[in-house]
């Protein structure tokens, strides 16, 4: 008896101490927040691919959230109520000089001072979608029709808005209406045809678009070559992170369109608030590119994520982790982008 109870006391000890081992290795897990886009999307892609790469070689959970616009987003990491965020050029343009969505927002530069920057991409170009079957051709063919821009007050939707009018003279709102829908919501609108176009900056090819070419026969819309040199769209290409492309005839099955698509394409980032520490973004930021051959594998536009091109267009200095980072494996980065706090 003496015995078995030496025993029992023995096993019970044990179990407590693996018990305590386990919750010492649990209070070492760091839990982060990230704020981003719908999956389909370049940017729901490239969260879940760092938030798996990081999670995956480090102690380290991220907790990813969609639906909410992108300025909001940024606000919120400038308060320290979320980690990571969507960052784009655009944005920090108008947090920087107080304008657009940010003009009566007083203290929008002091917001914007607390932002940091991992890296640079290009979200990809604007599309512009419409059904075969809708008989439209041409941007002008927007008026009186419905259309979606993007989530109310977000910024791509101010994009979208300069980019509709610069090219046809339409005025959202007056020779056309505007859908007003968050992302997610917008899809299924369009794929259930309760609006006429559908308008997105995402990657190419992207499965957003992929999935309205199984439902019927799409277009996209160019923008006529005669409106490149027009007041409103040198306007909106003044802003930084905004930049000409095209998308190649055939890029989709069921694409009818025979010739390139003219559009424009947009920079964003992935942005950090400056309250995070700085050896974590130091580790999660060398986790990402020390195992780059695994990001590349998850989509084929991954391959964009490349020495040469994280700073392009980028406009707001880099987390002093990543930065530190960058400058050990001998990355040159621009003076601009160089934290204050590393200066």
């Amino acid at each position: 008896m003496i015995k078995r109870r030496a025993f029992m006391s023995a096993l019970v000890a044990c179990a407590a101490a693996v018990g305590l081992s386990h919750g010492a290795a649990a209070q070492e897990k760091k839990f982060f927040t990230m704020d981003s886009l719908p999956a389909g999307s370049g940017p729901g892609q490239l969260s879940i691919a760092f938030s798996q790469v990081v999670q995956k070689h480090l102690p380290y959970e991220i907790q990813i959230s969609i639906g909410k616009p992108a300025t909001k987003s940024a606000v919120d990491a400038a308060k320290g109520q979320v980690d990571f965020f969507l960052s784009a050029t655009g944005i920090n343009h108008y947090m920087q000089t107080q304008s657009a969505m940010f003009a009566k927002v007083n203290n929008a530069k002091e917001l914007n001072s607390k932002l940091r920057l991992i890296m640079n991409y290009p979200i990809g170009p604007f599309h512009v979608v419409v059904y075969e079957e809708s008989g439209i051709t041409s941007m002008k063919d927007l008026k009186g029709k419905k259309v979606f821009l993007g989530p109310p007050a977000g910024a791509a939707t101010k994009v979208a808005m300069q980019f509709v009018e610069g090219a046809t003279g339409l005025k959202p709102g007056e020779d056309f209406e505007v859908m007003r829908y968050d992302w997610q919501s917008a899809e299924t609108a369009f794929l259930d045809k309760q609006m006429d176009a559908y308008m997105i900056p995402t990657t190419l090819p992207s499965p957003v678009i992929q999935q309205f070419a199984l439902v019927s026969n799409i277009r996209l819309l160019s923008i006529p070559d005669d409106a490149w040199d027009n007041e409103v769209m040198q306007k909106m290409l003044e802003v930084p992170g905004r930049t000409p492309t095209t998308i190649p005839a055939g890029s989709y099955e069921n694409q009818v369109n025979t010739e390139d698509v003219t559009t424009v394409t947009g920079w964003v980032g992935l942005g950090v608030g400056s309250h995070v520490n700085d050896e974590d973004v130091y580790r999660m930021t060398k986790a990402f590119w020390e195992n780059i051959d695994e990001v590349h594998q998850t989509a084929p536009w991954m391959k964009v994520f490349k020495r040469d091109t994280i700073f392009t267009e980028a406009n707001l200095p880099l987390h002093v982790g990543a930065y530190r980072y960058y400058r050990e494996i001998g990355w040159a980065v621009p003076d601009d982008l160089v934290p204050p706090e590393a200066k």
